[in-house]
């Protein structure tokens, strides 16, 4: 299994090779949508996954979930959060999805539930889309995984103040063949190659 220089969490992961292949680079965190995966084979990949935490995705929330899928985690996006806190989620971690332009609007709301967050995925076309005096705030409170559209530069990224990065996967065309455009990303992570 890899180390990374930096935690690393995979969203939209829908399949059991990428996440075979997340796993063995490394990657900290590997979160599922319910959309496209369903309780069946969620169970089955991280049956078949060691290392990585397991999270869901869950675009409509309902405490029916976390009874149908055994995860760590879960990620929701800011505008779920006071739905998600008015249920009892005990023993569940949160990481809540944020466009850099909702930090302000949405401060206080995330203090009240900061117990429950493990992280703020913070979104951002780029580094120049999220000022540094943006990121020190968010970092005060909480946990970063920062989450570009954008290139990605690990070298300027390791010298923030952030616990990480967030990155998507992708569908398979086929089971068992497919290019792995996160590769390219998580080489750049690996201890040797910090450019």
């Amino acid at each position: 299994m890899g180390i990374l220089i930096t935690k690393v969490k995979i969203g939209h992961i829908t399949n059991l090779s990428e996440a075979r292949y997340c796993a063995g680079m490394g990657v900290d965190f590997l979160s599922f949508p319910t959309a496209q995966v369903d309780p069946k084979t969620f169970q089955e990949i991280t049956a078949w996954v060691a290392g990585p935490k397991f999270g869901i995705e869950a675009e409509n929330f309902s405490s029916d979930l976390l009874n149908q899928y055994p995860a760590e985690f879960m990620v929701i996006k800011s505008t779920q959060l006071g739905v998600v806190l008015a249920n009892d989620l005990s023993g569940i971690k949160l990481i809540v999805s944020l466009a850099a332009t909702e930090w302000a609007a949405t401060r206080v709301l995330l203090l009240k539930a900061e117990e429950k967050i493990m992280f703020i995925e913070l979104i951002a076309f780029s580094l120049d889309a999220v000022t540094s005096t943006m990121i020190d705030e968010v970092a005060k409170d909480f946990e970063i995984l920062l989450k570009l559209s954008g290139p990605i530069s690990p070298g300027e990224i390791l010298k923030l103040p952030i616990a990480g990065i967030s990155l998507d996967g992708n569908a398979e065309t086929k089971p068992g063949l497919k290019e792995y455009p996160l590769a390219e990303i998580l080489e750049k992570l690996a201890p040797d190659d910090t450019d």
